[in-house]
């Protein structure tokens, strides 16, 4: 077999090239993702954990910009759609995901992307009080605000379902699904080089 790599540090930077690579919509949609998430402090306030607020806030109540945003993600924030099955704390959850499943009848250049938030709100800490918002409905609106309509992925997306649900006594649910219309996988990256494959309409 012939590799690409001969060392444990270049297989490392192959993977790492996949969250970059125009082949793989999944892994760069969710980098984008996270990067619009980590940077809305209004989302970041609305999953209320108490642990990071001073992250977000100064003593004076300004907002501290250069606060450690990031440390939400994996905690609060997660790509996939996970939450544990026993918490220690009470914690809000915002999951997402990327799924493509169609390509329109017209052409087979172009595929349908939707991207999937879900939000897991703990039932003791539904109420906004401070807003007079469901915390789940509440994040939902953030959300909405910065991806309905937007170009984050390239592609203007828009919502397509709005839904809400619960899991079991312990979480209220609200499931929001964006669609946008991408290129259907067609470039090939080689040792960091990507080339279009052509395809007919």
């Amino acid at each position: 077999m012939n590799y690409d790599f001969k060392t444990k540090s270049e297989l490392l930077n192959k993977l790492r090239a996949y969250a970059k690579s125009p082949d793989d919509d999944a892994i760069r949609f969710k980098e984008k993702i996270k990067e619009q998430l980590l940077h809305c402090p209004e989302l970041l306030y609305a999953l209320h954990n108490d642990k990071y607020e001073d992250e977000l806030f100064d003593e004076n109540g300004n907002l501290n910009e250069d606060g450690e945003w990031d440390k939400y993600f994996m905690s609060n924030i997660r790509p996939y759609l996970y939450i544990p099955v026993s918490q220690d704390e009470v914690r809000n959850y915002l999951c997402y995901h990327i799924g493509f499943n169609e390509i329109p009848k017209s052409n087979s250049i172009e595929k349908y992307c939707n991207i999937t938030f879900t939000i897991f709100c703990n039932g003791n800490d539904i109420n906004g009080k401070e807003t007079g918002i469901a915390r789940h409905d509440l994040i939902a609106s953030v959300i909405r605000e910065y991806f309905n309509w937007s170009l984050i992925f390239n592609g203007r997306c828009h919502l397509i379902s709005d839904k809400e649900t619960t899991t079991d006594n312990n979480y209220v649910t609200r499931t929001l699904v964006f669609e946008l219309t991408n290129l259907n996988s067609i470039t090939k990256t080689t040792k960091g080089m990507a080339k279009v494959i052509n395809k007919r309409m």
